[in-house]
């Protein structure tokens, strides 16, 4: 039995998978939270006013910055590409599969 594909896709153009993609915004987000924390305890550590009050803002600063980074979505990939618009596709039948049970 044969069937007719739409169009058959490149899996090297596919965007990176979703676990990747929040380990990765999670990463950028622990790293702002670190930079925020050592932002908070120079202000203690330095004895200078302008650099304190430049320390402290930039503390008070980057949660914002963190959260809207971390929330801004999955990533825009280019589109994927198709390899063959119409191709042929066999279907082979298993007598060691029942009806409607699939090989993973």
């Amino acid at each position: 039995m044969r069937k007719r594909a739409a169009k058959i896709i490149s899996v090297t153009s596919v965007r990176r998978a979703l676990d990747e993609d929040i380990r990765g915004r999670s990463r950028r987000y622990l790293f702002s939270m670190i930079v925020r924390t050592v932002c908070f305890i120079l202000v203690i550590i330095v004895p200078s006013w302008p650099i304190k009050i430049a320390l402290a803002i930039l503390a008070v600063v980057i949660p914002a910055v963190a959260v809207l980074v971390a929330n801004a979505g999955r990533e825009k990939g280019p589109a994927p590409i198709v390899v063959e618009e119409r191709g042929a596709i066999e279907l082979h039948r298993s007598p060691l599969l029942g009806e409607g049970e699939f090989l993973r």
